[in-house]
């Protein structure tokens, strides 16, 4: 109960924060599923039979909030539109998907060892489990938990470059998520002597396992067929250094993906997988503009093989990365390809922009293509400066350079950062502690896996 008035507490300062609405919905989702997790530990303690130890209870309730964060993870990943607004983008919702998966895992570490020290078969509290539902409990149970570690091991971004597994073969072996979560689901059916020992507790199991399985439902038979899509051709393909791609896409009808510069889209070119991207441009006819960094085995291929005239289908567009969010006094920080959505907002048609101090990170002037269509916007926008940024010559950009070149970093500064998470994390940090408040450091995370 405490925890549950925390959350409110912290809700109703949310409220009353002097915020952007569309900020003040971003918590509402992440403080949705925190409460929902609270509530299911003080129904399981309410609810449960009578008769059970202390370290049964704990070591169950770890199991069913680890399939409750499994159930979630299955929800943040249908791309639902109306969704975003309450996590900040999809690139949120996936953070999040993340995050709740490693939880959910490491939940499971208690969930065994307190299960095995309180009996499996639950004879010392007078239940006769049936022989054969303990042996296929135990083995469902088996089969998922191995599974579900090895798709939150190999989804670890250190395990991926490592094993270097291919994209489609990655997202193939994530699709089978859903079909885990079902096997722990029935494992703690047929096991869990606190779920067959109350009615009540029994219908928020079958609540929760259905809403995971529902959305699981829809991101494989629905998604596919619903998600907002147009058909484009590749009109414009520039290879600006040896690992950069910069491609303008225009409709091939009058049905044209309503994009802004700040958000992404999935792109699909032929037989090459969708993949997302960061939109770094749009025009008055619809034309969409791309820029890709070659990676990655499949990104370059794509570098090598795309050709002007190749049909492609964008998916979209998703993200709420907006320097709308933010007052009168900006500093965008872009760290290599990150600089695609300041690109965007740049160029976007009648776009009005605040006082800006834009930092393009890169190693040197030829490792930053787009320095000179910067620089040449800047002459026709007195408010944009471009302090140089180049790690070779000038070391890492860090807060007091920021502040140095940049001027005083007042509470109302608003800062927009997309780059290499280690980039973003650190800077966010370091800005943090000269004065930024957390709400107004904002950030594209691009970094889905």
């Amino acid at each position: 109960m405490p925890l549950l008035i925390a959350i409110a507490i912290f809700a109703v300062h949310i409220a009353r924060a002097p915020l952007d609405t569309r900020l003040k919905k971003r918590r509402v989702g992440p403080l949705a599923i925190a409460a929902g997790a609270v509530t299911l530990s003080l129904a399981w303690d309410w609810l449960r039979p009578e008769g059970l130890s202390t370290v049964y209870l704990v070591g169950e309730f770890a199991g069913v909030l680890s399939a409750y964060l499994m159930s979630c993870t299955l929800v943040l990943a249908t791309r639902l539109k109306w969704l975003e607004q309450w996590f900040g983008g999809l690139d949120r919702m996936y953070r999040r998907h993340k995050q709740y998966a490693i939880w959910s895992q490491l939940l499971l570490i208690p969930h065994i060892f307190l299960h095995v020290l309180s009996g499996f078969d639950g004879s010392q509290y007078g239940y006769d489990h049936q022989a054969a539902l303990v042996g296929m409990g135990h083995l469902l149970g088996l089969v998922s938990a191995v599974g579900l570690l090895l798709l939150v091991v190999i989804s670890l971004g250190q395990v991926g470059r490592i094993i270097r597994l291919p994209y489609e073969r990655w997202l193939f072996l994530h699709r089978l998520t859903g079909l885990l979560l079902l096997s722990a689901l029935f494992h703690g059916w047929f096991l869990d002597l606190i779920i067959g020992g109350s009615t009540p507790l029994q219908a928020i199991y079958v609540t929760m396992a259905t809403i995971g399985m529902a959305a699981y439902a829809y991101d494989e038979l629905v998604l596919r067929h619903r998600e907002p899509r147009a058909d484009y051709t590749i009109h414009r393909v520039e290879r600006p250094t040896p690992d950069i791609l910069d491609l303008t896409l225009t409709p091939t009808s009058r049905r044209a993906l309503p994009v802004t510069g700040g958000q992404f889209v999935y792109l699909r070119v032929g037989g090459w997988h969708e993949h997302p991207f960061s939109v770094a441009g749009t025009q008055a006819d619809g034309s969409v503009r791309l820029t890709i960094r070659a990676l990655g085995r499949d990104t370059r291929k794509l570098y090598a093989d795309i050709r002007e005239g190749a049909p492609a289908t964008l998916k979209g567009p998703y993200g709420m990365f907006d320097h709308t969010l933010g007052g009168p006094r900006q500093i965008w920080i872009a760290g290599g390809i990150g600089i695609a959505p300041f690109l965007g907002w740049l160029t976007h048609p009648g776009e009005t922009l605040p006082s800006t101090d834009l930092f393009y990170c890169a190693p040197t002037a030829d490792d930053a293509p787009f320095l000179p269509e910067l620089t040449a916007t800047a002459a026709h926008r007195p408010g944009l400066r471009l302090p140089p940024t180049f790690s070779r010559s000038d070391g890492r950009l860090t807060a007091d350079r920021i502040q140095a070149q940049a001027g005083p970093i007042t509470p109302d500064t608003h800062v927009f950062l997309c780059g290499p998470p280690s980039m973003v994390e650190n800077l966010t940090r370091a800005l943090h502690r000269k004065g930024v408040p957390r709400h107004h450091l904002h950030a594209e995370h691009f970094a889905f896996r």
